[in-house]
């Protein structure tokens, strides 16, 4: 199922159209479900890069559009973006942020169908899932499977990947529940490993490239298990 998010601070456009996409997906055959926000600010609060599609107005009281925009791809760089906007003029700007296309109002649903259709076009048959970790300098989306072990020390969390590593204010727990991934196993109290990154178990460690991490006696045999899970799911 494909995730539409609205953004608009007039509440007959959000349910026209809320209406528009569940017409589009019952008549289309397309799984789409939709996300009504009324303010940018209420958009941006906790945003996380679930997202395929955003439908967004230009000129709203407050941050509008643009800056919407231009925020939005600091913490997600692949989201679809449509502009919906009786600011025509300003839509070219558009491409400043990426967007994919826009609408003018008042839109009717054939050329919201048209535009949709378009845009359904560029998103990934799957999104790779991705994390938005807020650190110290800002906030980085990071893709799950590009994370090859978090380190917990103290109240801070350090995301281990291919290019960096990023640390963030959290905890152990906090951070399994984020991850919500089987993929990802603790192997001890202050270590969080990807199955997909595991080179060798040995008798207390795992090593994970140059990386030996160690394992808990009493965690060893279900690391194997769940790696030996691991791969008969691949």
């Amino acid at each position: 199922m494909k995730r539409i998010a609205i953004v608009d601070d007039d509440e007959r456009v959000r349910n026209r159209l809320k209406s528009y996409v569940e017409r589009y997906s019952e008549t289309h055959t397309e799984p789409l479900q939709t996300s009504l926000f009324s303010f940018p600010e209420l958009f941006l609060t906790n945003y996380k890069p679930e997202y395929d599609i955003v439908l967004m107005d230009i000129d709203m009281p407050g941050m509008d559009g643009m800056e919407t925009a231009r925020r939005l791809r600091e913490l997600d760089e692949r989201v679809i973006l449509l502009f919906v906007t009786n600011l025509a003029q300003y839509a070219i700007q558009g491409y400043e942020v990426a967007a994919t296309d826009f609408v003018v109002k008042p839109v009717s649903y054939e050329t919201f169908s048209y535009k949709l259709t378009r845009a359904l076009r560029f998103v990934p048959e799957s999104r790779r899932p991705s994390l938005l970790l807020r650190t110290e300098n800002g906030t980085a989306t990071v893709e799950m499977d590009d994370v090859k072990y978090i380190e917990v020390q103290g109240h801070y969390v350090f995301y281990h990947t291919h290019k960096d590593v990023y640390r963030v204010r959290g905890s152990l727990k906090g951070t399994i529940e984020e991850l919500n991934d089987p993929t990802f196993f603790i192997c001890d109290k202050g270590f969080i490993v990807n199955l997909a990154y595991i080179d060798e178990v040995g008798q207390n460690t795992v090593t994970v490239g140059e990386e030996t991490i160690n394992v808990s006696r009493t965690k060893r045999k279900a690391l194997l298990d769940a790696l030996s899970a691991y791969h008969n799911r691949k």
